[in-house]
């Protein structure tokens, strides 16, 4: 996405002037053009720190602004000066973005449409979200339960991060002991077999062979790991890598079950948040396709079309298996007492609970277990090792 500066007239025959983002002036020209705007001129701004290497504003500090905006519409700021006084203490990216909304707004623009401009950073609950504040004058109270929900969000991710940064450091921390076992101390015994004459096995033979080829081709691998490491950096800050990749790592043994439990507590109490905002069911439906991943988009979206055509919300859910049963029998119940926000909400902390301890027993297992198969590994070098020397010692006496 790329950045202009513009001037423009309103279909009120009012002056408005800012800066909008869009893939190229002809999208920025259309853009206005659907909202009966007479653009006037359109110049392209230089980005600080674009490309593979630049990183969009991160979720936390978005949510951090969306809860100090709040903060300050509720202290009585009118929307401009609350804009600027958010726009302080941001990441410098963010902040030059809280600007130019604010600058989009001062020259005409609606907030809705100022922060429909910037996908990047204000997703599409944002956006549903203002255009209900708009409606109902609550921009305060709506961006405080926003900021709220995605904080709740937020800490339930990093739990399942957590839960897991810890296995994946003891994996890793395996692969470089064994490195380090073969580079450094293998290479002791290899000189006492040689020697020796004797055949230490097959093991140990495939052993001393695979640390005679690590340190051989020492330069080789170290220039093939910092280029792996390299791309796989750029891989990462590409979208559709990144979703390629969750999806393979959602197909592991045990985190289909986290991930399932996970996505039903996100989709649970985001709608609950949306539908208690006001946010029409077929709209929150729409706006949630980000929040169940890939894999489930496609689901979401065959529920909101029956639900436009006059469907349940559960009896479309119950047809696409989105959720677990308990899950859909809840919004079934919800729908019945014409309570779904309030049953929903409850329902999605429910979940979150039990995505909690279903990481606290996995960390439990995972934790030890790879102790021991470290231990077992090296340990079991060790021994065939020794075993060989033994044998080779008897051999000679």
């Amino acid at each position: 996405m790329a950045r202009f500066r513009y001037t423009a007239v309103g279909p009120d025959g009012r002056a408005m002037a800012g800066e909008i983002e869009a893939p190229d002036p002809a999208a920025a020209a259309a853009d206005f053009g659907t909202r009966g705007v007479m653009l006037q001129s359109l110049d392209r701004l230089k980005e600080d720190g674009t490309g593979l290497l630049s990183s969009p504003p991160s979720p936390r500090a978005i949510t951090r602004f969306l809860g100090e905006l709040a903060l300050m519409l509720r202290s009585g700021l009118p929307l401009d000066e609350a804009l600027a006084l958010s726009a302080e203490g941001q990441p410098a990216r963010l902040g030059r973005i809280v600007l130019g909304v604010r600058r989009e707004v001062l020259g005409g623009a609606s907030f809705v449409q100022a922060l429909e401009r910037h996908p990047e950073v204000f997703t599409r609950d944002v956006v549903a979200m203002a255009r209900i504040a708009d409606a109902t004058g609550d921009l305060a109270g709506v961006f405080a339960a926003v900021a709220a929900q995605r904080e709740r969000n937020h800490r339930l991710a990093e739990k399942v991060t957590g839960s897991l940064r810890y296995p994946a450091f003891l994996v890793v921390s395996a692969v470089g002991v064994l490195v380090f076992f073969l580079v450094n101390v293998i290479p002791n015994f290899s000189g006492l077999f040689a020697d020796s004459g004797s055949d230490p096995g097959a093991l140990v033979r495939f052993v001393l062979a695979l640390s005679d080829g690590l340190i051989a081709n020492e330069t080789n691998l170290e220039a093939g790991l910092a280029g792996l490491l390299l791309l796989g950096f750029l891989a990462w800050r590409t979208a559709s890598v990144r979703r390629a990749l969750f999806a393979g790592f959602l197909r592991l043994p045990g985190i289909r079950n986290i991930w399932g439990l996970w996505r039903t507590s996100r989709f649970l109490s985001n709608l609950s948040v949306l539908l208690g905002q006001g946010v029409p069911l077929t709209e929150a439906l729409k706006v949630l396709e980000d929040a169940v991943g890939a894999d489930g988009r496609a689901m979401l979206a065959t529920v909101g079309d029956a639900v436009r055509r006059g469907g349940r919300l559960h009896e479309a859910l119950a047809q696409v298996k989105l959720l677990p049963p308990v899950a859909t029998r809840m919004v079934r119940i919800g729908e019945e007492t014409g309570e779904l926000s309030k049953v929903a909400g409850e329902a999605g902390g429910l979940y979150a609970v039990q995505l909690e301890k279903r990481l606290d027993a996995l960390s439990a297992v995972i934790g030890p277990t790879a102790i021991v198969f470290i231990a077992g590994l090296i340990g079991g070098l060790m021994v065939t090792i020794m075993s060989a020397l033994v044998s080779v010692n008897q051999a000679v006496l």
